[in-house]
């Protein structure tokens, strides 16, 4: 049996060029999952600009109308007003810790309520909104109004 070396080379081309056509295919697919990890970025950059919009909302109407608010929005903001009431009772506590030099005072930390379920009418959120997530307490007492 003869060795054809032209048959030989044919196939390692052949070889050669179908390992050429999986590495661009690699290539390709990973640019391709590049730019869907930038545009998944993106996506989470401008989900967390909407939250803070949502919040700015939230502050400007309860600036607003948080005294008399619509019936639809009574329950939240009665959670707010009890929220920012516990954070002035725990201030007040905190100004007298610091105040008191050496003397004792009982701090009474009350167990976290359960999140109450607020109706909100379907139009008024988004399906795939997310709840926010609340933000440490400052130890100034602007209850969350800052400019």
């Amino acid at each position: 049996m003869a060795f054809n070396f032209d048959d030989l080379l044919k196939k390692a081309s052949a070889l050669g060029q179908s390992g050429l056509n999986m590495a661009q295919s690699g290539v390709d697919k990973s640019i391709q999952l590049a730019n869907v990890a930038k545009l998944k970025a993106a996506n989470v950059k401008e989900e967390s600009d909407l939250r803070a919009a949502y919040a700015e909302l939230g502050k400007m109407y309860f600036a607003d109308h948080g005294s008399e608010p619509e019936e639809a929005y009574a329950a939240v903001c009665s959670q707010i007003g009890d929220i920012q009431a516990a954070i002035a009772a725990n201030n007040a506590k905190i100004a007298a810790i610091k105040v008191a030099n050496d003397a004792e005072i009982e701090v009474e930390v009350e167990a976290e309520p359960e999140e109450a379920e607020i109706p909100v009418a379907a139009e008024e959120a988004p399906a795939n909104a997310e709840p926010e997530k609340e933000a440490p307490a400052e130890e100034e007492t602007d209850y969350g109004f800052t400019d």
